[in-house]
């Protein structure tokens, strides 16, 4: 049995065998030795350290309790030792790195060709390499491809690919894969413009640099460029090709880029330039590369050294003052203020409880910020569905830019960011503070575009007015059918979007069917009809213009009154809360159909408000009978001295006669005697001398009243008589009660 020890080599703690960490020990020493001479030897020694701690750790990952001598030596052979790499420069007579390097790259793109011939083989879910289930590290394994492109296209399409994935996690066995991908993908550090993640996808795809950055800034630009034109023109489409560029393909594009930005590492050593280039990685390479990146630097740093040098200088003094500031204030705290608290806290019960309570508090916190966030995607949808329709709504350049601010500042922000979390989670990136920094920021943005939105959409509902047109209605019979007639607006071309609840846009109208229908009592023994025209506005002014502008129609035919369906709001116009009250008077004695359209094609009420004490003594007054019920059906109604009844609920005999008698409920009846019985169970105790008796002698007026007496002693009262002399009783009992403790 060999010793194992634990070393840390490049930032990883590698479990070893103390005989493979001999050969482990004299490599590296043999490499010292060959670089010795080589200028930015240390750059190279350390990235091929950390590429062997790299093979080490995946070795790990599979399953393997420790590195062996075997492990050394397979990845010795895979680096390449110093004497094998002096006889093939010897082979090639020397040359460039360069040419070096292209000589090597040919070579590995030779061997990949030759696996590719060879064939891919199955397909395996991953069981080395693995988040969830494996499905995407075995299909890019299968394909070929970095891992990371498949999580984040599966992250991305997720509503699309969810159920592709589990059935691929299903049917797709799962086994220990031995990795063949040759190219990771990267953020390059040399040929950036923006993030460098156009300047990683083109040495990834082997294509010029120009390619993916056209792809990404052609649809941003020349909707930037269309947009002014937009605005002013809005059946004008400047660009004059397919919409998609500049609309959804944009945007896509756009958040595309940022989550890539994010989510991608930067190639900054030389083994990691060499796989997002998909060269090999061994020693001869990586001096190559390492090389490449000196000389490449020593050419800039001669260009801006001379410039930068007097900022340099200063700046190194004030870091180095602020360093030895800043060491001793931390030692000072260390020892004086955290190194008691730190025991304190960490001793005994305390430290469980706090453990538990920190517990409890992220539980709660998470749930309470995926509710949070599930309402931001939500209102976020909802916002660029509407979008499109935002000038029925908002006026002014300024609130059309708050209203663009807060749905992609205050609802986008928090959704990217936890996207991008869960991606860099995928991808394994380092924690970056400036990213959060970046998004508090931009939210911050956001929830001051929010409140300067919501404080000009409110001045902009502050005014109110109404107006009113009678009707004067003659129906042939005694008897007035109320019907909704179908709208008169009419749609050519474009996509209807009906959102329901009397709501329907247009490419060039906004129809609403916001309007009411309310019966009351006439005051004579006339039909008579009236509709009100409600809006708000900026000004009084303002409202009553648009109230007045409203289009609606009420229409008499013999016996039949006519409603319009709603009324629209064209394209310019803006919609201030117009809404619509129909009150139709009904005799006392007369009759009203409520056609079964009234509940098919109005739709609900609706209102934002207003403090006016004259609109709720308008649109919610008591004297009137708003018409509830089962609208599949024509209703008859009439109305009687108490209010409007349906005349099927009414007795017929007694309505022949003129009288207006509710139809005997025998439920009712029995609910009564109940309620009765309950109540003397009630009254019991002190007051076993009063006893209810129900008046079964007395002719019954009604379903809701019931006449009823109580015997006190023997003798009958009333029911108002049985409660005053109970009343009265209490209060005789707690005055005794407080003689008493007045006499103590």
């Amino acid at each position: 049995m060999k010793k194992v020890i634990n070393i840390n080599f490049q930032g990883r703690v590698i479990p070893i065998e103390e005989t493979a960490y001999e050969l482990l020990k004299q490599y590296v020493d043999s490499l010292r030795q060959y670089f010795a001479n080589e200028e930015g030897r240390d750059e190279i020694i350390n990235d091929i350290e950390g590429r062997i701690a790299e093979l080490f750790s995946e070795r790990l990952k599979k399953g393997t309790n420790c590195i062996t001598d075997d492990d050394v030596r397979a990845v010795v052979a895979s680096m390449g030792r110093p004497e094998d790499f002096d006889a093939q420069e010897t082979e090639l007579g020397g040359g460039s790195p360069q040419q070096e390097r292209k000589q090597q790259s040919y070579q590995h793109s030779q061997q990949s060709q030759t696996y590719t011939a060879a064939g891919r083989g199955r397909f395996y879910r991953n069981a080395d390499d693995k988040i969830l289930g494996g499905v995407a590290s075995g299909l890019s394994n299968y394909l070929g491809i970095d891992p990371v492109i498949s999580r984040i296209i599966f992250v991305v399409f997720f509503g699309f690919l969810f159920w592709v994935y589990i059935l691929l996690w299903i049917i797709v066995p799962s086994k220990s894969v031995q990795s063949n991908i040759t190219k990771r993908l990267y953020r390059s550090s040399e040929n950036k413009v923006i993030g460098g993640v156009a300047g990683g996808l083109a040495a990834y795809f082997n294509v010029d640099t120009w390619i993916p950055r056209l792809i990404f800034g052609l649809p941003i630009i020349v909707g930037l460029v269309s947009s002014p034109f937009g605005m002013w023109w809005n059946d004008w489409d400047f660009w004059g090709g397919p919409r998609v560029l500049t609309g959804s393909l944009s945007v896509t594009l756009a958040i595309t880029y940022v989550i890539l930005w994010i989510a991608l590492p930067v190639a900054v050593t030389a083994s990691e330039k060499l796989e997002m280039r998909g060269e090999k990685v061994d020693l001869n390479s990586i001096r190559n590369t390492v090389k490449e990146d000196l000389g490449s630097f020593r050419t800039k740093a001669q260009n801006w050294g001379n410039e930068l040098k007097e900022t340099a200088e200063n700046l190194g003094e004030r870091a180095k003052t602020f360093g030895q500031t800043a060491g001793q204030s931390a030692k000072t705290w260390a020892t004086t203020e955290a190194a008691p608290v730190a025991r304190s806290a960490g001793s005994g019960a305390g430290h469980v409880i706090g453990v538990l309570f920190k517990a409890f508090f992220l539980f709660v916190g998470g749930i309470i910020a995926l509710t949070v966030l599930g309402v931001m995607a939500a209102v976020f949808g909802a916002g660029v569905v509407v979008m499109p329709f935002k000038g029925f709504f908002l006026e002014g350049a300024l609130q059309n830019t708050m209203a663009w601010s807060t749905l992609l500042f205050f609802f986008g922000v928090p959704i990217l960011a936890f996207l991008v979390w869960i991606i860099r989670k995928i991808a394994g990136a380092k924690k970056n503070h400036y990213i959060a920094y970046v998004f508090a920021v931009l939210w911050i943005v956001g929830l001051i575009s929010f409140i300067t939105l919501i404080s000009g959409i409110e001045r902009n509902f502050r005014g109110g007015a109404k107006v009113q047109s009678d009707i004067t209605l003659n129906p042939v019979k005694d008897r007035l059918t109320v019907k909704v007639t179908d709208s008169k607006v009419r749609y050519y071309g474009g996509w209807p979007h009906d959102f329901g609840d009397g709501v329907r846009f247009t490419d060039d109208s906004l129809e609403l069917s916001n309007v009411r229908l309310k019966i009351e009592k006439s005051p004579d023994s006339a039909y008579h009809a009236n509709f009100i025209k409600f809006s708000n506005g900026r000004t009084d002014g303002q409202a009553e213009n648009l109230a007045r502008t409203t289009s609606y129609n009420v229409t008499q035919w013999d016996s039949i009154l006519y409603l319009d369906k709603g009324f629209s709001i064209p394209r310019g116009a803006k919609f201030r809360n117009q809404h619509i009250l129909v009150s139709v008077k009904v005799p006392i004695g007369k009759r009203i159909i409520i056609d079964r359209s009234v509940n098919r094609k109005l739709n609900r009420w609706f209102s934002l408000g207003s403090d006016g004490r004259y609109w709720r003594d308008w649109e919610w007054e008591n004297d009137g009978y708003w018409v509830t019920g089962d609208h599949n059906r024509d209703i008859e109604y009439i109305m009687t001295p108490g209010g409007i009844e349906r005349v099927e609920d009414l007795d017929a005999d007694e309505l022949s006669r003129g009288r207006y008698k509710m139809k005997p409920n025998e439920n009712d009846r029995r609910n009564d005697d109940e309620r009765i019985d309950q109540q003397q169970r009630d009254d019991r105790g002190d007051d076993k001398k009063y006893k209810y008796k129900s008046d079964t002698t007395a002719p019954r007026q009604d379903t809701t009243t019931v006449r009823t007496t109580a015997m006190y002693n023997g003798a009958e009262m009333s029911k108002e008589e049985y409660s005053h002399e109970k009343t009265s009783s209490g209060m005789r009992h707690s005055l005794f009660i407080l003689g008493r403790m007045f006499q103590l």
